[in-house]
């Protein structure tokens, strides 16, 4: 049985981070993904600037558009456009982006075997026991970060997300005067599905286009896309490429940890309630679970309870103060809209967000005492029909 200090299941954002942060410190990795790569993920491929800088490495190679104008409408009404002077969003697609990090974890000396579905996993006193294609793999420790979908999550008995939002995309293919009107805008619909949104995100030959929003209206989502493709002008017989997923939204104090064994990105349901992006957490996670089990392995932790510890300082503030503001945005989206339109202050403040130069949590921070008045609304906004259950 080949033996290892850290197996890694799934290489995406979260997966190929922590992998490759472990064997830049002499850490014996296998990182594995039951996907032959590049392989395409459900995915709208936007990555925030924040993002971005969170991933530690270089990712222009895979960056195909560079987004700073925002058409917004509401329940798709007229349009109003709004620019930053900066780059908002990275565009990206997941095929190249996830290839990419696989391979920069493999450069850095993580053993990456694609194709190895995780079949079994097995907690033993001095580590853990992978099961995989009908081979057997030990290590010191694992990082689970094979998805919202994803078995080791249940080969533990975790389920770190309380409830999911859900998603429709496709592809449709566009050239000259489609693809240069969409050169650095994204368009996002808002008002119009509940929990979410609809969206159009350019790549470099083609276009992303989608809704998504609280699971119970998953069978209303063809109905949604096509409404948006129409009016969008996007002939609806030309997409491809359609899928539907899942986005796992964190359960408040749900463990993501046992034994020796982590969860990280997806697979812990870090994605933003608000905006419903996961990468930025992603390769968050993977750099905290990462920091977590260099410790332990190298004798400086007896266990791997720092990572929950660092995850509730890290990440947790956040998605937690994003869910507050999505249970206002949900309950009164059309003075939000109409805010985000008139107050350049606002706008401003929106792209702080974005680009990681403000954080959620900061901005209750700098309520002062009027912050329980955040608390009280988001409650009554949750009740009164900002949540997730059908009206």
């Amino acid at each position: 049985m080949t033996t290892y200090d850290t197996i890694v299941a799934g290489a995406g954002p979260a997966g190929s981070t922590a992998a490759r942060l472990l064997a830049e410190r002499g850490a014996r990795v296998l990182l594995l993904d039951r996907a032959r790569f590049p392989r395409d993920k459900p995915c709208g491929g936007g990555v925030t600037v924040r993002a971005e800088r969170e991933a530690g490495i270089d990712l222009s190679p895979v960056i195909e558009r560079e987004i700073r104008q925002v058409r917004v409408s509401f329940r798709m009404g007229k349009a109003f456009e709004r620019k930053s002077n900066d780059t908002l969003s990275y565009m990206t697609q997941r095929c190249r982006l996830d290839a990419y990090l696989a391979e920069r974890a493999a450069e850095a000396g993580a053993d990456f075997r694609d194709g190895l579905a995780v079949r079994e996993v097995e907690l033993a006193n001095n580590g853990v026991i992978v099961r995989a294609n009908g081979d057997s793999y030990a290590a010191r420790t694992l990082i689970g970060a094979d998805g919202a979908n994803g078995i080791v999550a249940r080969s533990l008995g975790l389920s770190p997300a309380g409830e999911y939002a859900v998603a429709l995309e496709a592809n449709v293919s566009a050239e000259g005067e489609v693809l240069s009107r969409w050169e650095q805008a994204i368009a996002i619909d808002l008002g119009g599905t509940p929990g979410g949104y609809g969206w159009l995100f350019p790549k470099g030959d083609h276009l992303n286009v989608g809704v998504g929003g609280w699971s119970w209206i998953g069978p209303s989502l063809r109905a949604r896309l096509s409404a948006l493709c129409r009016y969008l002008g996007l002939d609806e017989t030309k997409l491809w490429g359609q899928r539907g997923y899942r986005l796992p939204l964190r359960k408040r104090g749900a463990p993501i940890a046992r034994g020796q064994a982590v969860l990280a990105g997806d697979a812990a349901g870090f994605v933003d309630p608000l905006s419903g992006e996961g990468i930025d957490a992603a390769f968050a996670s993977g750099r905290i679970a990462a920091e977590a089990v260099a410790s332990y392995l190298a004798g400086d932790e007896p266990d791997l309870a720092g990572y929950e510890q660092a995850v509730a300082r890290e990440l947790m503030p956040e998605i937690e103060v994003s869910q507050q503001l999505q249970a206002i945005f949900q309950r009164m989206p059309r003075p939000c809209v109409a805010l985000m339109r008139r107050s350049d202050r606002f706008w401003r403040v929106l792209q702080g967000f974005v680009r990681g130069e403000a954080t959620y949590s900061g901005l209750r921070r700098s309520l002062g005492p009027f912050r329980i008045g955040l608390d009280v609304a988001a409650k009554l906004c949750a009740r009164s029909g900002g949540n997730s259950t059908p009206p």
